[in-house]
């Protein structure tokens, strides 16, 4: 598969077949990870890999206590079913005040790699912007040190599921030329 393929095959996946999934596709999924791009290369994640049964039922339990209303229609039960989660957290010091969108780079990053070794995910935060309760829960939950802020969780499995393609906006209506609202111009190659 091509890059461009992979890229555009991923899908959310939310449930996994009932098999362990192999330290070493683990440990080259967050080999890749580490090479997301990160704010004045401060590389500032640490990854948490997570197979108790315990812990991942504490953590579907957190994300449904603290689910805002709208997105009710995702429960977040299917991360007690997961052969493993990654959390994965950023340490403010080497963030350089971007440790959310370095967070989430990292996350895409896993994500793409497990899609790519066969392996299904769904990104899910770990923190919400209007209340530090699911965030610190989590932080408590997880054992991090004062200084590592939980960003996000990203569920690994097999997928026992096969999600259909997702319906995409047009690229007229989400690509501008020069300003907003502007219709991109008919371009001819030279």
């Amino acid at each position: 598969m091509t890059g461009g393929q992979l890229l555009k095959s991923r899908r959310a996946v939310r449930r996994y077949e009932p098999r362990p999934v192999p330290d070493q596709l683990v440990e080259s999924i967050l080999d890749t990870a580490r090479h997301a791009p990160s704010s004045m290369n401060g590389q500032p994640w640490c990854f948490i890999v997570i197979r108790n049964p315990a812990t991942k039922q504490a953590l579907a339990r957190l994300k449904n206590a603290y689910c805002p209303p709208d997105k009710h229609v995702y429960p977040a039960d299917f991360l007690a079913d997961a052969p493993v989660i990654v959390a994965i957290g950023i340490e403010r010091q080497r963030g350089h005040q971007r440790e959310r969108e370095n967070g989430v780079l990292a996350a895409a990053y896993v994500m793409l790699a497990a899609w790519e070794l066969g392996l299904g995910s769904v990104f899910l935060s770990a923190y919400q912007p209007s209340d530090p309760g699911l965030a610190h829960a989590i932080a408590t939950l997880l054992g991090l040190p004062d200084g590592i802020e939980p960003v996000a969780l990203v569920p690994l499995g097999f997928p026992a599921e096969s999600p259909t393609p997702k319906a995409l906006r047009a690229l007229s209506d989400i690509v501008h030329d020069e300003r907003f609202g502007q219709q991109r111009a008919a371009r001819t190659s030279a």
